[in-house]
């Protein structure tokens, strides 16, 4: 990553939503549900819709009663819904119908989960709540500007909360000049020590507030929230010759991204503080090599350890995003079965019935039996003519596993473009060693013949022969190996192979 962009995103605090702001009640791809097996949609819904459990929105007995005024608010009549989040996902939490004068108020006798909502008014008026047990107060606002003039009366959160918006106000217009102007600028830059102290300064007024939540403040739902969101101040190494030291200025901030976090405060999961750092750690801090991901989950679950949900957010969240056919990992297999084989166990993932946990379990324990760097998988299996090949009887230095479907339309589009590479390639040291997949005799023949496959291309009824040596999610599958008959790329689009063939065998 380039470190001009790191900068930007720093100390910048949670940006839970704008002022003005459509409701964003779609969330991205990412699913946070109770199980990697379930593929519910991403619409908001009721909690019951979207597949909570009860442990995720526990019940508790008590009062809610908040009382809302928006002055200068003219709509009368119309219905707004209160939102939830659960991750990154959303869900309606309950609804309210807005009476005159701007007034409303939302009543129960249970508690709403701890956590962020919100709720969009009619002119995309956005009324944000940060809960926790003490769900019983009163709240006034101006429609033109709900985050700067709201008086909270009954919720020392809800007013933290609030009061934070007006702290940050002036606090954040002198700092993105500055955040971006350190972006740009290089430490041997003469103005490069005054920008910098520049933006200390800035950063220690954050400090400073934080530190004054933790004196005064230090078990609130919200002193929890901000800190725990908070990134860290970021350093700037240098090498010998003065230029920034990228890499380990990346690897200070990833090591201590998580210093400030509470892993206790299951309610963090509610808000934006946890999803948010959690795809930040992996998308930005984490280097997208399977070793690295492997070992900064490990590291991450581990912090988690004793709080359950966290270990089951986490978790699920991890192998939904490498899961193979999703990711754009190479390996994304590695990460996948890591995760499932080592962290859902029966003793650990409690929330799966054993009937969905033994599926997962058996489908990552076949992947592990072709990950990159292990020893490819021997295949002996009758070639098209009749006569058996033997992939380990092949004496060229790269071999590429091509398995494919004649009924694949995917298959039919790279096969022609593999042909070209091959043409390219075979006088080179390549060879080709393609299997006919989950087809018959007849279909398999059809599929070589149209294309007139011009390399080894095998066929088992069965798939025995090959099945249990090479993990197949969609077809066409590419393995590439090396000379030692090593799993050196996978996961490949034929575009993809000129590279390799750059890399392979130095």
């Amino acid at each position: 990553m380039k470190w001009n962009l790191l900068i930007l995103v720093v100390l910048m605090g949670l940006s839970c939503s704008s002022q003005k702001a459509k409701d964003n009640s779609k969330t991205d791809d990412t699913k946070t549900e109770s199980s990697v097996a379930s593929n519910n949609s991403s619409d908001t819904k009721s909690s019951k819709d979207q597949g909570q459990t009860e442990d995720s929105l526990p019940v508790r007995k008590g009062e809610v009663n908040m009382q809302f005024q928006i002055n200068g608010l003219d709509a009368k009549g119309k219905t707004v819904d209160l939102i939830g989040m659960y991750m990154d996902k959303k869900y309606r939490a309950d609804s309210v119908t807005i009476q005159s004068g701007g007034k409303f108020t939302i009543k129960k006798d249970e508690l709403f989960p701890d956590g962020f909502y919100y709720m969009v008014l009619p002119g995309d008026i956005v009324v944000k709540l940060l809960l926790d047990e003490d769900q019983t107060f009163k709240f006034t606002a101006n429609a033109d500007d709900i985050d700067h003039t709201a008086k909270v009366d009954g919720s020392v959160t809800m007013k933290l909360f609030y009061d934070d918006f007006n702290f940050k106000k002036d606090i954040d217009r002198s700092y993105v000049p500055i955040a971006r102007k350190m972006g740009k600028i290089s430490p041997k830059d003469p103005d490069f020590k005054a920008t910098y102290k520049q933006f200390l300064d800035i950063s220690n007024k954050y400090e400073d507030r934080n530190k004054w939540l933790q004196k005064n403040y230090p078990d609130n739902f919200f002193t929890k929230f901000k800190i725990g969101g908070k990134n860290p101040i970021l350093k700037y190494p240098v090498t010998k010759d003065g230029e920034l030291d990228v890499k380990k200025q990346v690897a200070d901030y990833r090591d201590h991204f998580w210093d400030d976090f509470d892993f206790s405060v299951t309610g963090l999961i509610n808000t934006p503080a946890f999803p948010n750092k959690l795809k930040r750690y992996f998308n930005e801090l984490v280097p997208q090599n399977q070793d690295s991901i492997i070992k900064y989950t490990d590291f991450l679950i581990d912090l988690a350890k004793g709080n359950d949900e966290y270990y089951k957010v986490i978790t699920n969240w991890i192998a939904l995003k490498y899961e193979p056919g999703k990711t754009k990992l190479m390996d994304g297999e590695a990460v996948y079965s890591h995760v499932i084989l080592k962290y859902f166990t029966p003793e650990k993932a409690k929330w799966l019935d054993n009937v969905s946990l033994n599926t997962l379990r058996k489908r990552a324990g076949e992947m592990t039996q072709s990950l990159l760097g292990k020893k490819a998988g021997n295949v002996t299996a009758r070639g098209y003519g009749g006569k058996v090949y033997t992939l380990y009887d092949i004496k060229k230095p790269v071999v590429i596993v091509y398995i494919y479907s004649p009924d694949c339309s995917h298959c039919e589009e790279e096969t022609p473009k593999l042909i070209q590479f091959y043409n390219k390639w075979k006088n080179k040291g390549v060879e080709i060693f393609s299997i006919a997949a989950n087809t018959n005799e007849a279909d398999w023949h059809g599929f070589h013949d149209r294309f007139n496959l011009p390399w080894i291309d095998v066929f088992d009824a069965s798939n025995a022969s090959w099945y249990p040596k090479y993990f197949v999610d969609i077809t066409p599958e590419m393995y590439v190996l090396d000379k030692n008959k090593k799993i050196f790329a996978k996961n490949l689009h034929v575009n993809q192979l000129e590279t390799i063939m750059q890399r392979i065998n130095k």
